[in-house]
């Protein structure tokens, strides 16, 4: 595998088929060796680069060729969930406001001034402000996942912990991709980059990123077919690097996001009542009954439970 291009390959539900993606050359680090031989991992939790067995904190590490995948099917940032353990991300606002736990810690408070416990990291800038934290994901060279109380090192101080992002930034060769994805219900994700030397101590990168999805969700409770679930999502990077000396650098970073969309859907499940029993949330809810794109709708209405299709 060393000094060839790894390949990966794709579902598409939608379609019935599967694509195989050509991606860029891993790094030497990500790369496994066949002598049985573990490569080095270099982390940046102290600001510099070290051998992650030689830094004294709880660090998960993934590369963007790992994690890549996750948002190929249009999820959000919430999804990085799934890869890091005692990581948890949940939402009241769907794609935007997310909240993250460590371990367990965070804080449940909605608003969207409510200070959390963990901090989101973008190129060694804190996302203090919750819609900042669900910006897109794209281009993304490298993610850790600081686990435990951390101090002002990088500029806020956080009782859970910190899940750190840097992207891809630019070099002095000329370089470019562009990943494609289609599913079902009109799902469709364009991740696109272009970088490259502008003068001799110049570089630029810019980065693009598409995700739609139509209207899939129908309320059986008005009788209305697909009219939430859809959303389009567009996010953009772009990067100015100016090596000054061998020493010294300066890096601009300008980047935009435009989202809309229509209503999620936050399905909960039974709580445990008094006496080990259940009982059902006095809220109103869509859940799947086990067809395609038919949901049922669920409230409680003085203690009896009413059912419409």
């Amino acid at each position: 595998m060393r000094g060839k291009n790894p390949t990966i390959s794709r579902w598409l539900p939608g379609l019935g088929l599967t694509a195989v993606l050509l991606l860029p050359p891993l790094p030497q680090t990500a790369l496994a060796q066949s002598d049985g031989v573990l490569e080095e991992i270099v982390v940046t939790a102290q600001r510099r680069e070290e051998n992650l067995q030689d830094v004294p904190i709880s660090v998960t590490t993934l590369s963007g060729a790992q994690f890549q995948n996750l948002f190929d099917a249009g999820e959000d940032i919430r999804a990085l969930a799934t890869r890091v353990p005692s990581l948890y991300a949940e939402s009241s606002n769907g794609r935007l406001a997310p909240r993250f736990y460590l371990r367990g810690l965070g804080n449940t408070d909605f608003d969207l001034a409510a200070s959390q416990s963990v901090s989101i990291i973008m190129d060694e800038v804190v996302q203090e402000n919750v819609i900042l934290k669900s910006f897109p994901l794209f281009d993304i060279e490298r993610v850790e996942v600081l686990r435990g109380p951390q101090g002002t090192l990088f500029g806020r101080n956080t009782p859970a912990g910190i899940v750190k992002f840097d992207t891809r930034k630019p070099t002095d060769e000329t370089e470019g991709r562009i990943d494609a994805s289609y599913g079902s219900h009109d799902s469709m994700v364009v991740d696109a980059a272009i970088g490259g030397p502008l003068g001799d101590n110049l570089s630029a990168r810019a980065s693009f990123l598409y995700m739609n999805r139509e209207d899939w969700i129908s309320n059986g409770f008005t009788e209305q077919d697909d009219v939430m679930g859809g959303f389009e999502d567009i996010a953009y990077r772009f990067q100015l690097l100016w090596d000054i000396t061998d020493d010294f650098s300066a890096l601009a970073n300008v980047h935009g996001r435009t989202m809309d969309g229509t209503a999620s859907i936050l399905r909960r499940r039974q709580q445990p009542a008094g006496g080990g029993q259940s009982r059902r949330l006095p809220e109103a809810r869509m859940e799947p009954d086990g067809r395609d794109d038919h949901y049922v709708h669920h409230g409680a209405r003085a203690g009896r439970e009413q059912e419409s299709r």
